[in-house]
C-alpha cells in the first residue's frame, strides 16, 4: 500500500511540475508576442482601412464591414495586448481605480463582439451578391451596409454596458462582481451571452454562409464557362463573314493619296478690299499603309486638320479666312465616296468595340465580387481556427474550477490560445493580399511603387 500511495504521490507532483511549467512557458510566450502586436496591429489595419477607402471598392456593399472590423481589431487589440503583458509581470492595472476597471473590460469585450458580428453580416452580404444577384444590386448599397454597421454596433454597447455597472473596486481592492450581490447572481447568465455573442451565433452564421457562397460560387463559374463555349462559334462565324467586306473598301479609301487645296483670304479693311489677295496652296499627303485602315484614317484626318490649322494661323493679322476647294465633281465623289466608306466602317468598329466592352466591363465587376468574396472566405475560416481555442479553454476553466491540477493547463492552454486569437484580429492584411489581386495592386500602388 506504501509503494502505491508513494507512486500516486510521485505521479501527482509530476503533474504539478507539468502543469506549472506549461503556465510558466504561457506566460513567457504572452511577454514576447504582445509588444509585437502592440506595434503591427494598428499599422495593418491602418493600411486595411485606406485601402477600403479607395476609389476601386468606392461602389462596393462590403467596405463598409472591412473598415469597421479593422477599427475595432485594432481596438481590441490595443485595449488586451497591453493588458496581458502587464499582468504576466504581475501589474494589475484594473485594480488601480475605477475607470480603468470598468472601461477596459468593456471595451476588451465589446471590441471582440462586435468584429465577430460585422464579420457574420459581412458573410451574409457576400451571400446575397452571389446567390441573389438582381436583389443585391437593388438593395445592397454602401450607405445600407453603413447603417448595418451602426446598428451593429449601438446593439453590441447595450449587450456589454453591464460592465460599466456591475464591474467595480470591492472593499479589498480588486476589479470584481463581488460588490453586488444581485450581478454576482447573474453573471454566470451574462457568461453565457458572452459566449453566444462572439462564438456560437456568429460561427454559426459564417459556417452557413461560407458554404453556401462556395456552392453558388461554383454554379456561377460552371454557367459562365457553358455560356462562353456556347458563344465562342457564333463570334467567330461573325468575324469571318465580316472580313471580306473590309477588304474590299480598303483601296477605295485610300485611292486619293494627294489632294490640292486653295485657300483665299479676304481681308475686313474697308478701305482696301481688293488689295492684297494671293494664294496659298497647300499638299496633303496621306503614307499611312493599307493594313492599318482604321487608325491611319483617323491620323490622316487629324493630321490634315492641324496641318491646315498651322497654316491658317501662320499670319494673325488677317482675322477672316475664307477657304475654296478647288477640286472637280469627280473628285468630289471620289472623296465622298472613301468618306462614307471610312464612316460605316468605324460606326462598325465603334459599335463592335462598345458590343464587346459591355461584357468586359461586367466580367470585371464580377471579379472585382469574386475577390473581395475569397478574402471573406479565408478570414472567416482564420477567424473560426483562431477563436475556437480560447473559448474552448474559457469554458473549461469555468468547468474545473474546484480541480486545482486541470485549472492550472487548461488556464496554460487558455494563455496560448490568445497568441491565436491576437492574430486574427491583427494581421488580416496579410490574407487580403494573398487571397486579391485587386487588393494586392492597390497596395503596391499606395506603398511600394516608387515616386517620380
Amino acid at each position: 500500500m506504501n509503494t502505491i500511495h508513494n507512486n500516486t504521490t510521485v505521479a501527482s507532483n509530476n503533474t504539478i511540475d507539468a502543469a506549472n511549467w506549461l503556465l510558466h512557458l504561457s506566460v513567457w510566450s504572452l511577454r514576447v508576442v504582445c509588444p509585437l502586436f502592440i506595434f503591427l496591429s494598428p499599422i495593418l489595419n491602418w493600411t486595411c482601412i485606406r485601402i477600403f477607402q479607395s476609389r476601386i471598392y468606392a461602389r462596393s456593399s462590403s467596405k463598409w464591414y472591412f473598415i469597421f472590423i479593422a477599427i475595432f481589431d485594432t481596438i481590441y487589440v490595443i485595449v488586451t495586448a497591453p493588458l496581458l503583458f502587464l499582468i504576466t509581470l504581475e501589474i494589475y492595472i484594473l485594480n488601480w481605480n475605477i475607470f480603468l476597471c470598468k472601461s477596459i473590460l468593456f471595451f476588451n469585450y465589446l471590441s471582440c463582439q462586435i468584429s465577430a458580428g460585422l464579420l457574420a453580416c459581412l458573410s451574409i452580404d457576400r451571400l446575397v451578391a452571389t446567390s441573389c444577384v438582381s436583389l443585391y444590386r437593388r438593395n445592397c448599397t454602401t450607405d445600407l451596409s453603413k447603417i448595418v454597421c451602426l446598428i451593429v454596433i449601438f446593439v453590441f454597447s447595450i449587450v456589454n454596458s453591464h460592465y460599466l455597472i456591475g464591474y467595480t473596486i470591492d472593499s479589498n481592492g480588486y476589479c470584481s462582481i463581488r460588490h453586488y450581490k444581485w450581478y454576482e447572481a447573474i453573471y454566470s447568465r451574462l457568461n453565457v451571452v458572452y459566449l453566444l455573442s462572439y462564438s456560437i451565433i456568429p460561427f454559426t452564421i459564417i459556417a452557413i454562409c461560407n458554404l453556401f457562397i462556395v456552392i453558388s460560387v461554383c454554379h456561377n463559374k460552371t454557367n459562365m464557362k457553358k455560356k462562353y463555349e456556347y458563344k465562342k462559334p457564333i463570334i467567330l462565324s461573325n468575324t469571318n463573314h465580316e472580313q471580306p467586306i473590309t477588304s474590299k473598301d480598303t483601296p477605295k479609301i485610300c485611292e486619293k493619296s494627294r489632294k490640292v487645296l486653295k485657300f483665299k483670304k479676304c481681308p475686313i479693311d474697308n478701305n482696301s478690299i481688293n488689295r492684297n489677295k494671293h494664294e496659298m496652296f497647300v499638299t496633303i499627303e496621306n503614307e499611312k499603309m493599307i493594313n492599318n485602315l482604321l487608325g491611319s484614317n483617323a491620323d490622316w484626318q487629324s493630321h490634315r486638320i492641324d496641318h491646315l490649322s498651322d497654316k491658317l494661323l501662320l499670319n494673325d493679322k488677317e482675322p477672316t479666312i475664307s477657304i475654296e476647294i478647288l477640286s472637280t465633281s469627280i473628285e468630289n465623289k471620289q472623296l465622298t465616296i472613301p468618306l462614307h466608306g471610312e464612316r460605316s466602317l468605324l460606326t462598325s468598329h465603334f459599335s463592335i468595340s462598345s458590343s464587346s466592352s459591355s461584357p468586359s466591363t461586367k466580367s470585371q465587376k464580377m471579379c472585382v465580387q469574386l475577390q473581395i468574396t475569397i478574402s471573406l472566405l479565408v478570414i472567416s475560416i482564420c477567424f473560426i481556427f483562431c477563436t475556437l481555442p480560447n473559448c474552448i479553454s474559457t469554458i473549461m476553466i469555468q468547468t474545473y474550477t474546484n480541480d486545482e491540477h486541470v485549472r492550472k493547463f487548461w488556464q496554460a492552454m487558455n494563455y496560448f490560445s490568445i497568441i491565436p486569437l491576437l492574430t486574427t484580429h491583427s494581421v488580416n492584411l496579410v490574407f487580403y493580399y494573398l487571397s486579391s489581386n485587386m487588393f494586392r495592386e492597390r497596395c503596391k500602388e499606395y506603398y511600394f511603387k516608387k515616386k517620380t
